[in-house]
């Protein structure tokens, strides 16, 4: 456990720098732009992003779970993911182009997303590298690399604000981080591939363990390219019935969630290798254990994101994009249950993903269903508060049935003996915290932070291994 522990500790680290520069960066941009401008990058933003599913086509996890097992045979893996990545994108690059243009967008949202899609297409020939390196457990460097992409993002951010650009200029965010993941994967794949001959490839396919690896990678593309669908296609409906102003709104509040989702992403991500290997074994005793481990302090992290949110989401919502972002905290408020649905299923996501993949395949499209259904019916009558709330439905739902599922099927542990504690507390913060809403979240978030986590403690929550564990954390190198 202290690899995956290390993982995690490198990629929340670097994430939280990340965050703290990204955050500065929007909200910075969301008060240059305004929100009929900020809705059209981010429709930008999440056009290409429901096209770049297609991309993957479930191979990278598919990769890293056959890498993990036996990586003798990372190159192969690699070189013929490589290709199908190379082919897949620039066609996607090419089909997305060609549909904004059929669907008439206005220019600048056109041009917008022909430069984010090549971006998209300069980032998915990296993909079969990260892949390999999530298959050896070295999350440290993508943790780096992850980190300097928020650092280009706010770079771009902020030359835009200088010099007056706007949607397009801002799209080239997806060029140039693409660009510094092909030197920097390029570079770092040697360690563990000294010799890809990446486009030799090209020439000489193996057709048929291609076809093997689409035709297993299947369940794992649709799994991936549902779950980007309903997290995404609220924003493609809200813009369609009320406008680029309320989807500039709505990602506002949106933007937030996002920042924190770095933390259940880190915890999934850095399992699943684990887990493959763990599982290949046999070893369901720590598997058991490590899930125990993880939900337990997910749902502490969990219940004060959602009561705090709540009661501060009108102070948050300007501090994300100014006072004329002052009607999303609404959907804030809303988003921010869904956000902390999302931390406690983590560590369940991890196993569901690597072992019951066609069942949560299927949870995922009910997943869809209800929220474009839900979506397509309220948004136009309730707006941005319908597109939260079916956000909340959705993780709600996913949720549940992972949980389900991984219990019945995989391996049971404990997790539902522990939401009492870190709720009761949560509720004296939120007690705390509320005649104080109005005031400074310098004041609110710390003295938020100290009643939590003095009432958590003294419930009995917080032991004596949880410390040794952040300890452990900390001395690992």
């Amino acid at each position: 456990m202290s690899k995956v522990s290390r993982n995690i500790l490198s990629l929340v680290f670097s994430r939280v720098l990340a965050a703290a520069l990204v955050f500065v960066g929007y909200a910075s941009m969301f008060r240059y732009l305004g929100t009929y401008s900020s809705g059209q990058y981010q429709f930008v933003l999440s056009y290409v992003l429901l096209f770049s599913v297609v991309v993957d086509f479930g191979i990278q996890q598919l990769v890293i779970k056959k890498v993990s097992e036996n990586r003798e045979e990372g190159k192969k893996y690699l070189g013929h993911f490589f290709a199908v990545e190379f082919v897949l994108a620039l066609g996607i690059w090419i089909v997305l182009s060609s549909i904004a243009i059929i669907a008439g967008y206005d220019q600048l949202v056109r041009n917008g997303i022909f430069v984010a899609g090549f971006g998209m297409f300069l980032n998915a020939l990296t993909i079969p590298h990260k892949s390999i390196l999530s298959a050896h457990e070295d999350m440290h460097h993508i943790a780096i690399i992850n980190f300097f992409d928020s650092v280009i993002n706010v770079a771009v951010i902020f030359s835009a604000i200088f010099l007056g650009k706007s949607v397009v200029f801002l799209s080239l965010v997806q060029v140039f981080n693409g660009l510094m993941h092909v030197l920097a994967y390029e570079y770092l794949i040697r360690r563990y591939v000294p010799r890809p001959e990446l486009f030799n490839f090209l020439k000489s396919l193996d057709f048929s363990l291609i076809k093997k690896m689409m035709t297993a990678a299947l369940p794992f593309g649709m799994l991936v390219g549902f779950s980007v669908v309903y997290n995404k296609i609220d924003i493609i409906i809200l813009t369609h019935f009320r406008g680029y102003a309320e989807t500039g709104l709505y990602t506002a509040a949106y933007k937030f969630v996002d920042l924190l989702a770095f933390v259940p992403a880190v915890v999934s991500s850095s399992l699943y290798p684990f887990i493959s290997a763990r599982l290949a074994s046999e070893d369901k005793e720590t598997i058991s254990s490590s899930l125990q481990k993880y939900t337990r302090m997910m749902l502490a992290l969990a219940i004060p994101l959602m009561v705090g949110g709540v009661i501060l989401a009108k102070k948050l919502i300007v501090v994300v994009g100014g006072s004329d972002f002052f009607g999303g905290y609404v959907a804030l408020q809303i988003l921010v249950l869904a956000s902390g649905i999302l931390f406690i299923y983590a560590a369940v996501n991890s196993v569901m993903v690597n072992q019951l993949t066609k069942i949560a395949v299927k949870v995922t499209f009910i997943n869809i269903f209800l929220n474009v259904l839900g979506n397509i019916i309220f948004i136009p009558i309730y707006g941005l508060k319908a597109a939260a709330v079916m956000t909340v439905v959705s993780e709600l739902t996913q949720a549940s049935l992972y949980f389900y599922f991984v219990r019945k099927k995989i391996v049971s542990f404990k997790f539902f003996r522990y939401i009492w504690q870190p709720l009761f507390s949560a509720l004296i913060m939120g007690g705390i915290l509320w005649p104080l809403r109005h005031s400074s979240l310098g004041i609110t978030l710390p003295i938020g932070f100290i009643v939590y986590f003095i009432v958590l403690s003294a419930s009995g929550f917080v032991k004596k291994e949880d410390f040794l564990f952040i300890s452990n954390l900390r001395s690992i190198r």
